[in-house]
């Protein structure tokens, strides 16, 4: 990153909004330091107290960490709601179920491509293979399969919850059409 991505980072934002940013990307569990490191932000207290604050409004979790000291990590249930809820926003029955079709047809192409029924007879012939790039490729394949599943899994609710979110926040005459925003 260039000098002015750095000095635009920091002056765009105050410390406090840069902590957020920071955790609120969390993928894994972090240590208040490693999290006021990245938002670069000087005062190890103002870090803890965004984190904190972030835990009470349940968009963080606080958990034990391995060296005794608290850790702060996803809300992934949050998270979880929170795509469905974009999904259910932003697109129609239809284009839902066109994601699903698409995503089981990438994954019936791999059943045949290796001759599998399921991911993990796929992953069972790891062992199998000799050639170093072919076990690469079917790793790839593994975390692409893997991935595809549990979009297909967020999809198919987000199909299922449709008509009662929308329902639920139609607009005045209960159609399902309604530009509300269901957040």
């Amino acid at each position: 990153m260039t000098d002015r991505g750095l000095d635009s980072w920091t002056e765009d934002h105050t410390a406090r909004e840069r902590v957020r940013e920071i955790a609120t990307a969390l993928t894994e569990q972090r240590s208040v330091e490693w999290v006021r490191k990245q938002a670069q932000v000087s005062s190890w207290q103002t870090a803890k107290d965004e984190l904190e604050m972030l835990v009470e409004f349940g968009q963080l979790q606080a958990v034990d960490g391995d060296d005794g000291n608290t850790k702060y990590a996803p809300n992934y249930q949050l998270r979880y709601f929170t795509e469905l809820t974009e999904l259910i926003n932003e697109q129609t029955r239809e284009e839902l179920r066109e994601e699903i079709a698409a995503i089981q047809a990438d994954i019936d192409d791999w059943k045949a491509e290796f001759g599998v029924d399921s991911r993990g007879e796929l992953e069972s012939t790891l062992t199998e293979e000799t050639d170093s790039e072919a076990v690469k490729h079917r790793n790839r394949v593994l975390r692409k399969w893997e991935q595809y599943e549990d979009n297909k899994r967020l999809l198919s609710h987000a199909l299922e919850l449709y008509d009662d979110a929308r329902e639920l926040y139609g607009g005045e005459d209960g159609s399902s059409n309604s530009p509300v925003s269901l957040s």
